[in-house]
């Protein structure tokens, strides 16, 4: 399980650069009369780069003060409507004690031992543990690994409320952010999709603003942890006042 903290860097964002555009769309039409106006007392005072580049291409002062000045309003433009960047600042991992550790061999065995799955059953998650890349140090819940197996969702919620405040802490502390700074919230889960939502539970266990954005994806597998990430990125684009993102991944 994993978190991180994604932080917008405070630069002008997509919203922002519209109304920049609309803003130019007066002003630099007036700035050019200006230069029109001003460019033959300045032409004596122009470059000598400029002044041979002038005498070449036979362009009046006012011409060449004018290209030069709409070439920095398009260099502008361009930067004031790239999107925001954002960053990650810390992320944080949970890892369970030695007690929920188990080995491939160790864990079939005591699937077996539990009297809860068939043969047909007992050889799929044979082959999933063998394929699926999990190593000899593998942590699995306290559910899993007791006699008798206890899946329900009484022991899903404390084993996931023990890991996502556990891991929340640690990742806040480290950061230095605090919860009332975090305006993008998102939480993906695998499987478990309790009421009220993970983002609730989040939201009210740490006294976040009440203008939290938040979203809770469940039910996608593993690939909603890559869907999470972007949509935190997404959002800290499009909203300026919000400087830091939390990205919690079961």
């Amino acid at each position: 399980m994993g978190r991180e903290v994604f932080g917008g860097a405070p630069t002008t964002t997509t919203t922002q650069a519209n109304k920049v555009a609309a803003m130019s769309r007066r002003v630099i039409p007036l700035l050019l009369a200006v230069v029109v106006f001003l460019a033959p007392r300045l032409s004596s005072k122009l470059p000598a780069s400029l002044l041979l580049l002038k005498e070449k291409l036979g362009l009046s002062p006012a011409a060449v003060a004018v290209a030069c000045w709409a070439t920095a309003a398009a260099a502008w433009a361009y930067a004031v409507s790239r999107p925001r960047p954002v960053y990650l600042v810390d992320l944080s991992g949970y890892v369970a004690g030695a007690p929920h550790e188990a080995s491939r061999a160790k864990t079939i065995a005591h699937f077996g031992r539990c009297g809860r799955f068939c043969d047909e059953s007992m050889a799929f998650q044979k082959r999933m543990l063998e394929r699926s890349g999990l190593g000899e140090r593998t942590h699995f819940p306290e559910s899993l690994i007791r006699v008798p197996v206890d899946m329900c969702l009484r022991t899903a919620r404390e084993e996931s409320h023990a890991v996502i405040f556990g891991v929340v802490d640690d990742l806040l502390r480290r950061a230095g952010v605090a919860p009332a700074e975090v305006g993008v919230l998102i939480f993906n889960s695998s499987l478990l999709s309790p009421t009220p939502s993970f983002t609730s539970l989040i939201v009210n266990r740490y006294g976040m603003r009440h203008d939290v954005v938040s979203h809770n994806l469940s039910g996608m597998g593993c690939s909603a942890g890559i869907i999470a990430i972007d949509l935190a990125k997404r959002l800290l684009q499009v909203r300026n006042h919000y400087h830091y993102g939390l990205h919690v991944s079961q």
